[in-house]
């Protein structure tokens, strides 16, 4: 059975888990309704959180969505990203992999967003004189761009610099990164990813009547390593490290966890519901938004999709979307 929305359902939990992109956030704007739903969740006493898979701190996030009229108290209690239980461990300095015990030394694919800033681990610009290699957010930069024109269309200017230059892209296509994943393993370094997704909806103001299109992101890097047989330490979900975070953070409030009475909201299976069954508490899948969606539409049943994540169709919940039509 495919449920029309949560409303249909909401009466059954008391913690609502909710992934933001493909979920309530469609890369450019608020799914319709959104917001009133989970105001609605709130306002029903529910507890409510927010449990992103962004490499960034909780106040950068909380700032976005602050920007665009998504509110802590009153849409949601909690916002919590893998980026800041990445963060509490390189504050603590535990950092560590099987392999390398005690790094401090790292090179960064991608954007770092400063997660290392103010911490004993050092940048390094050259990957042979690093401990571990950092998955940043896969942005590719004007180098990139002259080396890989081929791919000109793939990539969506994301960030300025200083000078209000386009300094990164976001980029569609994986083809700019295969040539240094496949130099970087050689040299056998742990990988550490703050961000498991394979892609992202994303908007790009800077190109006017663009619409939201899906970008790589981390995990897709780290899946490269994977495969070439890298030791690769992830947060985030579907990982159980973001949900004991989670969990130990609502405890702490006095609120207390019946697993049965948890739902975790998402539109991925790879990360949102098999995070959620990782962790016992109730999976709920999006199928008419984000990440499932598109893959509908490409030609995949979810039980296709299930199937391929090792899930049996019958243990998620499925609705069309949080607010419905």
């Amino acid at each position: 059975m495919i449920y029309d929305s949560l409303k249909d359902i909401s009466a059954e939990f008391e913690v609502f888990l909710f992934d933001a992109f493909g979920v309530f956030w469609e890369g450019n704007d608020f799914y319709p309704n959104s917001l009133s739903l989970m105001k609605g969740l709130k306002d029903k006493g529910k507890t409510v959180a927010v449990i992103s898979n962004s490499p960034e701190k909780i106040e950068d996030t909380t700032d976005f969505y602050n920007q665009r009229g998504l509110f802590k108290g009153c849409h949601y209690d909690y916002l919590i990203t893998s980026g800041n239980l990445v963060h509490e461990k390189i504050e603590t300095g535990e950092i560590t992999f099987a392999s390398v015990k005690n790094p401090k030394k790292y090179f960064v694919i991608g954007d770092d967003h400063e997660t290392f800033a103010d911490s004993i681990y050092e940048r390094v610009y050259k990957p042979e004189a690093a401990d571990f290699i950092f998955c940043g957010t896969p942005y590719v930069f004007k180098d990139d761009i002259e080396n890989y024109p081929q791919y000109k269309k793939f990539y969506w200017p994301t960030k300025l610099d200083e000078n209000g230059e386009i300094c990164a892209w976001n980029t569609e296509t994986v083809e700019p990164f295969r040539k240094r994943v496949e130099e970087i393993s050689k040299l056998h370094k742990p990988i550490l990813n703050p961000n498991p997704d394979f892609t992202a909806k994303v908007g790009h103001k800077m190109v006017p009547g663009s619409e939201a299109v899906f970008v790589i992101r981390n995990g897709t890097i780290a899946e490269m390593f994977r495969k070439k047989g890298l030791e690769v330490y992830e947060f985030g979900k579907p990982h159980a490290n973001i949900f004991e975070y989670t969990f130990r953070i609502l405890q702490n409030d006095g609120i207390s966890i019946d697993k049965k009475r948890c739902c975790m909201i998402g539109d991925t299976v790879r990360t949102d519901i098999k995070g959620a069954i990782n962790a016992g508490i109730v999976p709920v899948l999006c199928v008419e938004t984000g990440v499932t969606a598109e893959a509908v539409l490409n030609g995949q049943s979810v039980e296709s999709i299930c199937i391929q994540e090792g899930i049996e169709l019958k243990q998620i919940v499925q609705i069309k979307s949080i607010a419905g039509d």
